[in-house]
């Protein structure tokens, strides 16, 4: 048999069990939305956390760094020339030399040259004194000469490692202020980045939420929509042969037979129903399909329910 035939009390009892599962599904989906938004919220609030303890460990590192001194490992460097001194010991060393030399001479001629001898002498040797002492004068200059020019050329060494130290320390303190720039850019845009993010997540869930309210809402008016189109036309299978146990159980205000009944073919349906037979109802309310006899209850005032 092709055709399906089903009672008004199986249309009433599917309608129910449809709006049930339509209800069902459609409640599990609106559930599954929830869950989604509950779980983009967990995982929003957990990345602005995890978020919030990175950016404090980054500001620790970023005062620490903040604070570090640059120093100019030149700047109390000394000029080792600045306090030489002048031997002078070898000088005063060859005077008393020279002077000591110059008596014995005298001593020695004393008694040889006689007093116009002597004199002649001692002239002679004091000619040889002051040469000796401007030989003595001229190694002390030549000594304090090379010494200031060491102390110069020290000076201005110095002086150049001490400009070299303050550009490397402005350089950087430059690079210092680069990078903790470039730290903060980073930090905000990393930001603005997970707020984006986590928008977006947001507007995923509220759409696919949407979404699931929608097909809710779609599945119920379309369950609703049925079961208002068959409503008009609700026909039932009451055939006689279709049935068996069957046993009258009363009877309707117009004076119909009411039975309960089994339907032989369980597609119609299982358990124990009540009805009517077609054969006792008036024509008018009685189709025939496929071979069989099926009844508009909606024109009788007997109810097709499962009992």
């Amino acid at each position: 048999m092709s055709g399906i035939i089903v009672g008004a009390g199986v249309l009433a009892v599917g309608g129910v069990a449809m709006g049930m599962m339509s209800k069902s599904s459609a409640d599990k989906a609106a559930q599954l939305a929830q869950d989604n938004v509950d779980m983009q919220n967990k995982i929003a609030a957990e990345n602005l956390a995890f978020q919030k303890e990175e950016a404090k460990k980054m500001e620790q590192q970023k005062d620490i760094y903040r604070e570090m001194e640059f120093t100019n490992p030149y700047e109390d460097i000394e000029n080792v020339y600045e306090d030489l001194t002048v031997d002078q010991g070898q000088a005063q060393f060859q005077q008393q030399m020279f002077q000591q030399s110059q008596a014995n001479i005298m001593q020695g001629l004393r008694g040889a040259a006689g007093a116009s001898g002597v004199a002649g002498l001692a002239q002679a040797m004091a000619g040889q004194g002051q040469l000796a002492a401007q030989k003595a004068s001229l190694s002390i200059g030549q000594q304090e000469r090379a010494n200031k020019m060491a102390m110069l050329g020290e000076a201005k060494s110095i002086d150049l490692l001490q400009r070299q130290g303050e550009a490397s320390v402005e350089e950087k303190e430059m690079n210092r202020q680069s990078t903790l720039l470039g730290m903060q850019m980073g930090q905000l845009t990393g930001a603005n980045q997970a707020v984006m993010q986590s928008q977006q997540n947001q507007m995923a869930a509220g759409a696919a939420q949407a979404n699931m309210y929608g097909q809710q809402a779609a599945s119920q008016m379309g369950a609703a929509g049925q079961l208002v189109g068959m409503a008009g036309n609700v026909v039932a299978g009451s055939d006689r042969k279709l049935k068996k146990n069957i046993s009258k159980i009363g009877e309707s205000p117009s004076g119909l037979n009411i039975y309960s009944f089994e339907f032989k073919n369980s597609k119609y349906g299982k358990g124990i129903f009540q009805g009517v037979m077609s054969d006792e109802v008036p024509q008018e309310a009685v189709e025939t399909k496929d071979g069989y006899d099926t009844v508009n209850y909606s024109m009788l005032d007997v109810e097709f329910k499962q009992i």
